[in-house]
């Protein structure tokens, strides 16, 4: 099946569905193209301009809404376009649709708002976009799947490319001596193991340990020996490009690579890596959603969500590239800690167990 072929055929799903019911979802891959469906259905259901109110986690998302009413030629002047965060804005308008993009990743304040403005006016048709949906967001949520098109399915039709995805389970560094907040010097293994000793003793103390285990995550975002690794792993990867994900800009930094944060003065070097101009670049934090990335032959994450929901966002972000070999390269750097292994194999749950393979270093 063609994207086109597969596009068409949900769009005529989505006909079917509301011409009976108000409210649904649709679950598909990236890739497979939710917006363009969206856009198709309004044009299609809809002998007049609709008010449209579509909502998005990313301002990043909201560019690729504009652009894809330029492309499919969608001109109506009644869309609003509205960030998560600004949902409650909202929440006593009436539209005539709801589009929620990426909906498994509203909070719960935000999912209220949506709920509210889904039920202003009973004839306000909600079509929510997403491409991991678990249980949980179905019962948060209370909607009906309208069809659902997964990785997998892509990677068949061929619209997706296949994945491979190493784990490296990396040691915190025993040489670095850094003093505590108390005055006392330790290395971050020694910190790390600090931090579990108290956390296991308090577990069932869950807000008394919460800043605990925030601590720990910090010194696994800054973990020197994550960092010395990704170092390594980079020179074997020198002729490839690549894109590493950092959850803190000094970090970004630090790896001797060009750098793209939130704190950068320019965007130089993110221009320069999607133009080609540079093969490696390190992101803080950004461009984890609402970014195409050309020709990318690697993917490295420093710091990985421990949802599953989100990491399969991630991984569908790697294999919608364009790859020669159509395998898409994923690292991810994980400490070997107990903690952080249970915790990223809880994450990869959603995922194919048969393209994961854990590597000890």
């Amino acid at each position: 099946m063609t994207q086109n072929e597969l596009q068409e055929l949900t769009v005529q799903k989505c006909l079917d569905y509301f011409k009976k019911r108000n409210k649904g979802y649709l679950d598909y891959a990236m890739r497979s193209g939710k917006t363009a469906i969206a856009l198709k259905f309004l044009q299609k259901f809809y002998d007049y301009d609709p008010t449209v109110l579509i909502a998005y986690p990313d301002n990043k998302l909201l560019e690729g809404w504009m652009s894809e009413c330029h492309k499919w030629g969608y001109v109506n002047p009644n869309i609003t376009y509205v960030n998560f965060s600004s949902l409650k804005k909202y929440k006593t308008k009436v539209f005539d649709v709801l589009i929620v993009d990426e909906f498994h990743s509203t909070s719960d304040f935000e999912t209220d708002s949506c709920h509210q403005i889904m039920t202003n006016d009973e004839n306000t048709k909600t079509l929510l976009l997403s491409g991991t949906v678990t249980e949980e967001t179905k019962d948060k949520w209370g909607v009906a799947e309208i069809a659902k098109y997964t990785t997998l399915d892509g990677i068949r039709d061929g619209i997706l490319a296949s994945y491979s995805i190493t784990v490296h389970m990396v040691d915190l560094d025993t040489k670095v001596i850094t003093k505590n907040k108390a005055g006392k010097p330790k290395t971050e293994k020694q910190r790390y193991d600090g931090y579990s000793w108290v956390i296991a003793k308090n577990r069932r103390e869950v807000k008394a340990t919460m800043n605990l285990a925030l601590a720990r995550n910090r010194l696994s975002l800054s973990s020197v020996g994550k960092l010395n690794y990704v170092k390594k792993l980079l020179k074997t990867l020198e002729d490839k490009r690549v894109l590493v994900f950092t959850g803190l800009s000094d970090v970004a930094d630090s790896i001797g690579i060009p750098s793209y944060h939130s704190k950068s003065t320019s965007n130089v070097n993110f221009t320069q890596f999607q133009a080609g101009i540079i093969d490696q670049l390190a992101l803080a934090e950004m461009g984890k959603s609402g970014v195409t990335y050309p020709q990318l032959d690697s993917v490295v994450l420093m710091n990985f969500t421990y949802s599953p929901e989100n990491s399969a966002q991630i991984l569908n972000r790697a294999v919608m590239l364009d790859y020669k070999e159509k395998i898409a390269d994923l690292h991810i750097i994980c400490l070997n800690e107990d903690a952080e292994i249970k915790k990223i194999k809880e994450s990869l749950s959603m995922l194919d167990k048969t393209k994961i393979k854990y590597v000890k270093n």
